[in-house]
């Protein structure tokens, strides 16, 4: 039998240990963003794992189409995303403010992209985007 300042002792570390994994696991389930509030969307950067098959041509957003790609696009689970969405090579990031915070953002030549403020992470696709994706060939010269 412990004794009663080890029995308080344990529950306080059960209980302590109890918040720490409700507040982690809360943490990771991200409430959803208000894409209204975004700002200052700027593209920095383009990358691909496969860079003869997807090009800049295939994801070559401006800084304001990016943006639009955010407003136009839903939020989903990053579960249903891998379930339901092909992934692309390729992507742009780039760094956006959602209200007062800072994030990083990246966006794939397949339409979905993610967005990253503190540790949190929101998860977008777009179905209504075909014209952001033009190839570079077909759409005349665009500056950011």
């Amino acid at each position: 039998m412990l004794s009663d300042g080890i029995h308080t002792m344990a529950i306080d570390i059960a209980s302590a240990l109890f918040v720490a994994l409700l507040s982690a696991a809360c943490a990771s389930t991200s409430a959803p963003l208000d894409t209204a509030s975004l700002s200052a969307v700027f593209v920095k950067d383009f990358t691909s794992s496969e860079p003869t098959a997807c090009t800049t041509a295939d994801v070559d957003l401006t800084h304001s189409e990016a943006h639009v790609f955010f407003e136009r696009a839903h939020q989903l689970d990053a579960r249903t995303l891998s379930d339901n969405y092909p992934v692309a090579p390729c992507q742009i990031e780039g760094t956006l403010k959602a209200g007062k915070r800072l994030c990083d953002w990246q966006i794939n030549a397949a339409a979905t992209g993610v967005i990253r403020c503190d540790g949190a992470e929101w998860f977008f696709a777009c179905d209504d985007c075909d014209d952001l994706f033009v190839p570079a060939a077909s759409a005349p010269a665009r500056k950011p």
